[in-house]
């Protein structure tokens, strides 16, 4: 009996033999299926190798294989494996891992970067320059909409966001949305198929008074104060410029035409 299982396994390591790679050591070849199933394995523990993850992924020597392997880890397990391996690599503890591993990533040409929050989805990896497919754009582009949307007075206002009370200007910088996925996003912008008019005031009102506020010699913040105000008014004595009017179009106005501040304010 003991020489038949001997037999099983010889033929067993003859069949992995088949599929090697010549002038490679075959405990450096990767195995997709073997190791996606020892990923989940650890991840299912309680004190995962986070270690053993890393080296598994390190077997990978180019963004085409890694990128193989990220693709058949979603169509094996249905997970995605960003997410999954978010939830074993985070935090001071694991500084030393997840070094290690954004080192190999890219010498790959992948970066290694925190998917923007999503309310009611778990923190996940984003690979950056590795996945180029529909659905993973059109997930960047509801992160875009969600944010750009929640955009008060040029600060993201979203209590249940990680970003909550972030700069959109700081935001864009570390996640670099173009001028087209920016459009997307404005259009998105709706409540019961009406454009959201509370954040397209904001921002219209916020764009200018950093118009304004420059050419007093302030600080740009967005907020005008009572002293700028009193200043604009001295500077305007009582008119409104051409460009002015062309900046407030779109904004509520009174009976006889002007700004509705009241209206104004009571959105912001």
């Amino acid at each position: 009996m003991k020489q038949k299982e001997n037999i099983f396994e010889e033929l067993n390591k003859m069949k992995r033999l088949i599929h090697t790679k010549a002038g490679v050591v075959i405990s450096e070849q990767a195995d997709i299926g073997y190791d996606i199933a020892t990923i989940q394995s650890e991840l299912d523990k309680v004190n995962s190798d986070e270690k053993k993850i890393v080296d598994i992924v390190k077997k990978y020597k180019d963004k085409a294989s890694f990128k193989s392997f990220v693709d058949q880890y979603k169509a094996k397990s249905g997970k995605d494996f960003g997410e999954d391996i978010r939830r074993a690599l985070f935090g001071g503890q694991d500084r030393v891992e997840i070094e290690d591993l954004k080192k190999h990533l890219s010498s790959l040409g992948v970066t290694l970067g925190d998917a923007p929050y999503v309310r009611g989805k778990l923190p996940s990896y984003i690979f950056g320059g590795l996945d180029t497919s529909v659905a993973a754009a059109n997930d960047r582009q509801k992160n875009i909409n969600a944010i750009f949307c929640s955009v008060k007075n040029g600060t993201i206002t979203n209590p249940s966001s990680q970003f909550n009370n972030t700069p959109w200007e700081s935001w864009k910088t570390t996640y670099k949305p173009t001028d087209a996925e920016i459009e997307v996003a404005k259009k998105s912008c709706k409540i019961g198929g009406v454009g959201n008019k509370s954040n397209d005031y904001a921002r219209i009102v916020g764009d200018y008074s950093k118009k304004v506020q420059t050419s007093l010699g302030s600080s740009p913040t967005g907020q005008l104060s009572d002293n700028e105000l009193e200043k604009i008014l001295t500077q305007l004595n009582g008119e409104v410029s051409g460009e002015v009017n062309q900046t407030v179009q779109g904004l509520p106005t009174t009976a006889d035409g002007q700004p509705d501040l009241e209206k104004i304010l009571a959105s912001l």
